[in-house]
């Protein structure tokens, strides 16, 4: 098992882990979580022997391997098969006897050679390597690349499969989602609930964590806090640990002020001085429990867009492709008002292109996009981070915003700050310049630079690359509440889940809609996966993928959807919106609860501002009620309506 024993590090000056333990056990898989700087990353560098322990020590077996990801790159002229092969060392210190053997012709080696490539299943590495490269998306041309020839991101899986590929004993991963898209996500889940050995990972994404770890280990105040079960049974008992808190301190809020009273009113009296005296004892001695503060620091809600045009955008004929080469074809959709779209496909399938099309960045090479009057696009894309201004500051960001062709919204520097301040810019942060900020923060800065200019259209390319999980969290909720359009990308089936409703999936050239769920679509992707890997060739057409039995049922299914889409489209709008406003109240009568809390507000002098308060809590409840009653009756008139086409 792995030790680690009341250790201290730090980072300079900064304190990250102060007396802090932690066992992992043989076959455990922990997530490894908390803020950004709390020193996730430095924790897993100490494991390695990479920092150095300020006390305590980090312990485990000798005969344990360790295998992670390479930071750099340390030649790009290896092919892609050789690099990841080449990451099992012990298949790679084999051959590289045998072919000295060979060279000295040296038979006796070149039997000790075999015997020992027999020995370790060596004749399988290869095979396995490739389909490693399968499953994070390379396709069997890219395996005699150069590694030269691969963008970073490709880079990345491709360190990551080297990583997969160790004989290791122990697996540290930090942030290996990052870079992959869904696809790629869904099938590393799968791998890492078969791999036999124990894993530390790094990660903000929630089902990633969900689906494989079974403990998590919270940095948090200098100390390393272990939760059994995955991340949805650790918020679960870290909130019971938080109500607990949150009582604790009442009670003791109560007993400390009952304390102070006596102090108060006897210590004066002769009499009582001596009780008086022992109570001031008694209040020095009490360890003050802290209350429980909210544990997101970013709250941040779009701004309701003026209008919102239906049908926002009509897209027909759509053709676009890259030197002869065509990305999108022939292709015709409709973005209606309050569709929540996932956009869907393998990487390099054209989901990025088809974007920067709606948006204006390319033009078609035939056909037409006709946006709506009145339709206002908010685009977030990775490399807008790098289109920021490094020498100014997010408040100059904001105000130079130009919300109209040729017209600046003036904006003064208290206004900005406010702003900025909902997405975790403090005062002194948003007057620093870009140039000194993280990912995460430029790609907060530029979210909150989208949500200003109020757009009723918000496409999203990878929202959730560089963001933790709290920033992740807010993006989420104020998904959830936006009252316009929204196309999203991302590999975080978390956010998927909790904001879209339909999918437009991009292959062979085409945008198909009403394919059916995200749950369809990865488990025919993971099908077709393993279909490739067993046959050890290169992945099936398109045409091969739609069987002609299977492709008419697809077909007739994909009519019914849309048959009922139509039909309920009246009630599923006004569905939508009688849940916004049902989370609005529920939200006021929480904060109306939150605020009679308050044991001066029962006070005399405050008798108006409580009756007050009563009156908008009755009002809010009857609302809700009749809301409640609405919501019910459109569900059944919707069901009613779906139970008569199918």
């Amino acid at each position: 098992m792995l030790s680690i024993q009341s250790i201290g590090l730090m980072a300079g000056t900064k304190t990250l882990l102060e007396n802090a333990s932690l066992t992992i056990h043989p076959r455990q898989k922990i997530g490894l979580i908390g803020q950004n700087g709390a020193g996730k990353s430095t924790l897993l560098k100490a494991i390695l022997g990479e920092v150095s322990l300020e006390a305590g020590s980090i312990v485990y077996p000798d005969v344990w391997k360790i295998g992670y990801v390479q930071q750099e790159l340390k030649s790009t002229e290896s092919q892609a098969l050789t690099y990841v092969i080449d990451g099992d060392s012990l298949y790679s210190e084999i051959m590289t006897k045998i072919q000295q053997a060979e060279q000295a012709e040296d038979h006796e080696a070149m039997v000790r050679g075999y015997d020992e490539l027999d020995r370790i299943s060596g004749y399988q590495v290869p095979q396995k390597a490739k389909q490693l490269l399968y499953g994070l998306g390379f396709e069997a041309t890219d395996f005699t690349k150069q590694l030269s020839q691969f963008s970073g991101g490709w880079q990345v899986r491709l360190k990551l499969a080297r990583a997969l590929m160790q004989r290791s004993d122990l697996l540290l991963l930090d942030e290996p989602t990052n870079h992959l898209d869904i696809e790629a996500v869904t099938w590393l889940v799968q791998w890492l609930k078969s791999y036999e050995g124990a894993v530390i990972v790094i990660s903000h994404d929630r089902f990633f964590l969900d689906e494989v770890v079974d403990g998590i280990a919270q940095m948090e105040n200098h100390k390393l806090y272990f939760y059994s079960g995955n991340f949805e049974a650790f918020e679960r008992q870290k909130n019971e640990q938080l109500m607990q808190q949150q009582a604790l301190h009442d009670a003791q809020k109560q007993q400390m002020q009952q304390l102070k009273t006596f102090i108060e009113r006897f210590k004066a009296k002769a009499s009582k001085a001596k009780q008086a005296q022992s109570r001031v004892k008694a209040l020095q001695r009490i360890e003050e429990v802290a209350a429980v503060q909210a544990a997101n620091p970013f709250h941040f809600e779009f701004i309701p867009p003026e209008a919102v045009p239906d049908p926002m955008m009509q897209i027909e004929s759509l053709s676009f492709g890259y030197d002869g080469r065509p990305v999108i074809e022939n292709t015709d959709l409709v973005l209606r008002a309050g569709d929540r779209i996932g956009l869907v496909g393998i990487n390099g399938s054209g989901k990025s292109t088809l974007l920067k099309l709606l948006v204006g960045d390319l033009k078609p090479k035939s056909g037409k996009i006709l946006p709506a009057k009145g339709l206002k696009v908010g685009y977030f894309a990775q490399h807008q981070l790098e289109a920021l201004q490094l020498d100014q500051s997010p408040v100059q960001h904001l105000q130079s915003l130009k919300t109209q062709e040729n017209d600046t919204r003036h904006v003064s520097d208290q206004e900005a700050r406010d702003f900025l301040g909902r997405f975790g810019f403090t005062h002194d942060k948003s007057l620093s310049e870009v140039g000194r900020f993280s990912g995460g923060e430029k790609a907060r800065l530029s979210l909150a630079l989208m949500v200003y200019q109020q757009p009723n259209l918000i496409i999203l390319d990878e929202p959730t690359n560089h963001l933790d999980m709290e920033t992740r969290d807010a993006l989420d909720m104020a998904l959830q509440a936006f009252e316009g359009a929204l196309i999203l990308v991302t590999h975080d089936r978390h956010l998927l889940s909790s904001i879209v409703d339909q999918y437009w999936w991009v292959h062979g050239g085409h945008v198909e809609s009403d394919f059916g769920t995200l749950e369809d679509y990865l488990n025919q992707r993971l099908q077709l996966l393993k279909e490739k890997q067993s046959a050890g060739d290169s992945e099936p057409t398109d045409a091969e993928m739609a069987a002609p039995s299977k492709k008419g049922q697809r077909q007739a299914n994909a009519q019914v959807r849309k048959q009922i889409k139509e039909a309920t489209r009246q009630q599923s709008a006004e569905l939508k919106k009688v849940e916004r406003e049902m989370e609005q109240l529920q939200t006021k009568i929480e904060v109306l609860h939150a605020t009679m809390e308050d044991e001066s507000l029962y006070q005399s002098d405050r008798s108006e501002e409580l009756t007050k308060l009563l009156k908008d809590e009755a009002v809010a409840k009857k609302r809700l009620e009749e809301l409640e009653e609405r919501w019910l009756m459109l569900e059944e008139e919707i069901s009613e309506i779906t139970a008569r086409y199918e």
